[in-house]
């Protein structure tokens, strides 16, 4: 997390006795924090990583759409409704696609994640997103093993060989996740197309506010942007990309 290096190496300031680096590491944090929340840089840094958004009208019919879930709360209680987070656009363009005629069958991957309790399985959340906006039960299949990007790939490509060989795929994730899932699902041998989702970015504007006025949501950018690259590094150490 960007503002934790900020504070870290405000306190280190705070408690070195060397004269340079008190000086130094006083100074860095500010000049990290104005460059992180800087709007415009972070937009740029960020427009540079997502994929372009794919327009509806050039998608074509595809038997299989994979879902890769995690952009719902599992833990909030009363349980008769579906609470999302953000990436709701992962679950919601999938409805698009599948009304619009460009999906035949959706499978829904993820399961109770890292946080056990109490949580019900995170593709049966989507899965009942989906039957509410009418989607036919019989047309969705859930895989509720997954609890990271490498599981969804695994698994989602072992429903695919048994369920629904050499047929057209497409893959459904957030635009700045995209590159680590689709590396993974590809390490398993699925051909497949991809539809990002859950933008971060906007229009590219030069404006006041984004170049001069510090906004808390570039830091989350940022960390955004570190926690896929550091996930794409750990995946490459593991062998699982």
């Amino acid at each position: 997390m960007p503002l934790t290096w900020v504070i870290g190496f405000f306190v280190y300031s705070r408690f070195t006795k060397n004269p340079k680096r008190k000086k130094f590491f006083s100074i860095l944090p500010l000049v990290l924090l104005v460059f992180l929340s800087n709007q415009y840089i972070s937009n740029r840094v960020m427009l540079l990583w997502e994929p372009a958004p794919t327009p509806m009208n050039e998608v074509g019919v595809y038997d299989v759409g994979i879902v890769f879930s995690g952009v719902t709360k599992g833990s909030k209680s009363p349980k008769d409704r579906v609470y999302f987070e953000r990436g709701a656009d992962r679950i919601t363009h999938t409805l698009q696609l599948y009304k619009e005629g460009k999906l035949k069958h959706i499978i829904v991957s993820g399961g109770l994640g890292f946080q056990q309790i109490e949580m019900s399985i995170a593709a049966e959340r989507l899965k009942s997103f989906l039957v509410m906006a009418g989607v036919p039960d019989s047309v969705i299949t859930v895989e509720p093993n997954a609890v990271n990007t490498y599981e969804n790939a695994v698994e989602s490509a072992k429903i695919l060989k048994r369920d629904f060989p050499n047929q057209k795929y497409l893959l459904i994730t957030s635009a700045f996740h995209m590159k680590r899932s689709s590396l993974c699902l590809a390490k398993q041998g699925v051909e497949f197309d991809e539809f990002p989702a859950d933008y971060y970015t906007g229009r590219p504007s030069f404006n006041f506010d984004d170049v001069f006025i510090p906004k808390a949501e570039s830091l989350k950018k940022w960390e955004t942007l570190f926690k896929e690259w550091v996930g794409l590094a750990t995946y490459k150490v593991m062998g699982y990309i």
